[in-house]
């Protein structure tokens, strides 16, 4: 099995979200600052699904550009 860039580009971005999470959520958690922490994790989460969809949909277009050639 394949593994295709924009697949490979979320998990890198989802491992990079989870330990940027860990290393500075927990700080402002533990300073009182929730409504921050979930705001800045709901930003992430939202960028990582736009940014799958996107380098997804510039994968197949460019595929089916080269069948096209």
């Amino acid at each position: 099995m394949k593994i295709r860039k924009y697949q490979l580009v979320t998990c890198l971005l989802v491992i990079y979200a989870v330990f940027m999470t860990l290393y500075f959520g927990l700080d402002l958690l533990k300073s009182g600052e929730i409504a921050r922490f979930w705001i800045t994790l709901s930003a992430e989460i939202i960028v990582i699904i736009l940014a799958y969809f996107a380098l997804r949909k510039r994968d197949r277009l460019r595929k089916e550009r080269e069948k096209q050639e």
